[in-house]
């Protein structure tokens, strides 16, 4: 999927400017891909995020390269391991 050199940006309380921000520094820089990660009900923020910078770049610059869905561990409850839905979006960029 990913080398260990690609970042992962991860989805989580803080305002969607703040994380739409980080994506934009990380292609400023030169990255070519990165990771947009989200958890539970934080899987609504990771794609609207991916769908933002999808409108904000001109068409063609920005791509989907594979989004991905499993659930992780996220501790044990009652005895029980806790499973919470995960999605990983790759974004590419093209050009």
């Amino acid at each position: 999927m990913e080398t260990e050199s690609t970042p992962v940006i991860y989805i989580g309380k803080k305002n969607m400017s703040y994380y739409i921000n980080v994506c934009l520094k990380l292609l400023d820089k030169g990255n070519k891909r990165f990771v947009i990660e989200g958890l539970g009900n934080n899987i609504r923020k990771a794609v609207d995020a991916a769908n933002f910078l999808m409108v904000l770049y001109k068409k063609g610059d920005l791509s989907v390269k594979t989004i991905n869905i499993d659930l992780v561990e996220k501790g044990i409850v009652r005895g029980l391991p806790k499973k919470v839905s995960r999605i990983r979006i790759e974004i590419e960029k093209i050009g």
